[in-house]
């Protein structure tokens, strides 16, 4: 179903901002897929957090399936950008500092991105809705990991990484259900200075 096209699909209001409606429902079912989990989420309470009624919803999204691939492509993006731009440092220090920045970055733009990715490692792991767009974001995080413990100057790279992974869960746990939304930027930086003293620093010197 297009969108972008001139006609009119069902359940369309006249004159409707297209993509300031697609992006309220993609956040209002972002919530409640956190909040319930995606089996116990409905069309209705996605419909009702996002202010729009169910044929609206509709014309976006065909199933719930649909859009919860929408949303998963969305944080994809989102955590392949902070990557990409980590892995623009030479140096494993300045990789994770850069990731961490990211990370910080993304909580302040769009605090409950975090709050969805821990929900999605969590379908993934009980298996409830597993899918390969969501195995892929998770992958992709724990293989910037794995390169990272690569690259340091240890002797247990495999357990440098389950460590640094294990960390990031945490954090990302801590910053979308627990601190609130406006602590995770400051959480991730404790993070990194934590990280900058004991592992870091000694090895790879200053970024």
């Amino acid at each position: 179903m297009d969108c972008a096209t001139g006609t009119r699909g069902r359940g369309r209001p006249v004159g409707a901002d297209s993509e300031r409606t697609r992006r309220a429902i993609q956040l209002a079912a972002r919530d409640v897929i956190a909040e319930t989990g995606f089996s116990a989420a409905t069309f209705q309470q996605i419909a009702q957090r996002a202010g729009v009624s169910r044929p609206t919803l509709h014309y976006y999204y065909d199933t719930r399936e649909q859009l919860y691939e929408a949303l998963l492509a969305a944080t994809a993006t989102q955590i392949a950008a902070c990557i990409a731009e980590a892995r623009l440092q030479a140096e494993p220090r300045g990789q994770l500092v850069t990731f961490v920045e990211a990370l910080a970055r993304l909580c302040g733009e769009d605090p409950g991105a975090l709050r969805f990715l821990v929900t999605v490692q969590v379908e993934q792991h009980r298996g409830a809705h597993r899918t390969a767009t969501a195995e892929s974001v998770i992958a992709a995080i724990h293989g910037f990991y794995d390169a990272l413990a690569d690259a340091l100057p240890v002797g247990d790279a495999r357990g440098l990484a389950d460590l640094l992974t294990s960390v990031f869960w945490g954090i990302a746990f801590h910053a979308g259900f627990v601190a609130g939304d406006g602590n995770g930027p400051i959480v991730a930086r404790q993070l990194l200075r934590i990280f900058d003293r004991e592992l870091l620093t000694p090895q790879s010197g200053a970024r």
